[in-house]
């Protein structure tokens, strides 16, 4: 059930992403690198940028009350968004503490799988920063372990085909308001 839950809120995360491309690729304005991911993935060096581009931002933070949603979405290449490679982080925060996390690795078209998920995985994550500044956050951390594979949408993430992950993040995240 968390799985499923999981991969809706990125599918809707995913969703806005996409309906904001064609808009931004109208713009025709350069994107501003916001932060990255560097690291090890399946044992192969790797590096995704977070990018932001007019208003939109692939780092994100909101607050409601106590808590704390952060998402960071690292792209292969700045000026090409595409969904396929990319590396996704959500992390909750509840009264400054680490709550919830998830990652997502698409390795298709879509944030559809097959995936790879820290759903039923050896995942680890580690908030060295997260400071907030007017409508802007600084966050840092880690992320290592063994992500999952999920096949088929419905099937349970096997860590047995899964991959390694170890990939450091540094991000400024831009204050969503509703």
């Amino acid at each position: 059930m968390k799985a499923n839950h999981a991969l809706w809120g990125w599918l809707g995360a995913w969703a806005l992403l996409v309906l904001a491309a064609p808009a931004a690729a109208d713009a025709e304005e350069e994107p501003t690198i916001s932060g990255s991911m560097v690291g090890l993935l399946d044992g192969e060096e790797r590096e995704w940028y977070i990018v932001s581009l007019n208003a939109d931002s692939y780092a994100t933070f909101t607050e409601i009350g106590d808590q704390v949603q952060i998402d960071l979405v690292g792209v292969v290449e700045p000026d090409d968004r595409q969904v396929r490679d990319s590396l996704s982080l959500s992390i909750t925060l509840v009264e400054e503490e680490v709550t919830e996390f998830d990652v997502l690795h698409p390795i298709g078209a879509t944030a559809m799988p097959p995936v790879f998920t820290s759903d039923n995985a050896s995942v680890r994550l580690d908030l060295k920063r997260f400071d907030v500044t007017g409508s802007k956050a600084r966050v840092v951390g880690r992320v290592e372990g063994v992500l999952a594979l999920q096949k088929e949408l419905g099937e349970q993430p096997s860590e047995d085909e899964g991959i390694g992950i170890s990939v450091e993040f540094d991000a400024e995240a831009s204050r969503i308001e509703y």
